[in-house]
């Protein structure tokens, strides 16, 4: 008959605790991308929204650097909504978003990014930026963003050559004492004009949207061109079939379509 001893049962209880913490962790990776003071990694990307402050949907995608945000709130409080220092950001809005921020800036770019997606991005900051592009350029690319704060779109102070693009996209901007686009090295409008106040225009002496020569800081807005031709959602022009510029798969045939503008089989065509 086997027996055992006290020692060899202790011995044998022992061996897979040792076991569970000599077992290798696998590290978790960390993105130059913060969320409501929050930063991104590859364990809350997946679900932005377990970060406080956060409701909607909201997802990072590291290969791609893309953030989307689907109705999406994010109330910063004390802290940034979004502050990215990744070079090359995406963000995809879809639906109404709101950034939020009470006492520093809704969204922060230190690195170059796009807005894009054809949804609605609403932005604001008490006590500081609504929009701040620190030392890089953004694009504004077939959306709409409404940027309000003590600064409403702005960088640094015009001499650090930020510049904004604002292509095929609806824009307010509201600097309610500091100016409402304003320390920029260059605005560049494509497809897009300011239609108020009328007879604003940007002066890149001044590095602000003026009127009269001097800053505003009433609602600037920027309007799409209604001639102008949308830029094809990335998605729709790799895939065959019939989408509308904005990814929206289509019925039937070309030939039964409205007069319009069309991603047919990876190319925009124009039907008269």
């Amino acid at each position: 008959m086997r027996t055992f001893s006290v020692k060899n049962i202790c011995a044998a209880i022992a061996v897979p605790f040792i076991a569970m913490y000599v077992m290798p962790v696998q590290a978790q990776t960390e993105y130059d991308l913060y969320i409501a003071g929050t930063k991104v990694t590859s364990t809350n990307c997946g679900d932005l929204s377990v970060i406080n402050g956060v409701t909607g949907k909201a997802t990072y995608t590291p290969a791609t650097k893309t953030l989307i945000l689907e109705n999406a709130t994010i109330n910063g409080g004390e802290e940034n909504g979004i502050t990215s220092n990744t070079e090359g950001l995406t963000i995809k809005i879809a639906g109404t978003n709101n950034i939020i921020s009470d006492e520093y800036t809704a969204l922060q770019v230190d690195k170059s990014a796009t807005i894009t997606g054809g949804g609605v991005l609403n932005l604001q900051a008490e006590s500081s930026s609504a929009l701040y592009v620190r030392i890089t350029d953004l694009t504004i690319d077939n959306c709409t963003v409404n940027a309000k704060g003590l600064y409403g779109i702005a960088g640094i102070n015009g001499t650090y050559d930020e510049k904004v693009t604002i292509r095929n996209a609806d824009v307010t901007a509201e600097g309610t004492k500091k100016g409402s686009v304003c320390d920029l090295a260059g605005l560049i409008l494509e497809g897009c004009n300011i239609t108020q106040p009328a007879g604003a225009k940007f002066d890149a002496e001044i590095h602000a949207v003026v009127l009269d020569g001097e800053k505003v800081k009433s609602k600037v807005v920027i309007t799409k061109d209604p001639t102008s031709i949308d830029s094809p959602n990335a998605d729709a022009v790799a895939a065959k079939g019939i989408y509308t510029l904005q990814g929206v798969g289509l019925q039937g045939t070309f030939e039964s379509l409205p007069k319009g503008v069309y991603i047919v089989n990876g190319k925009k065509i124009i039907k008269k």
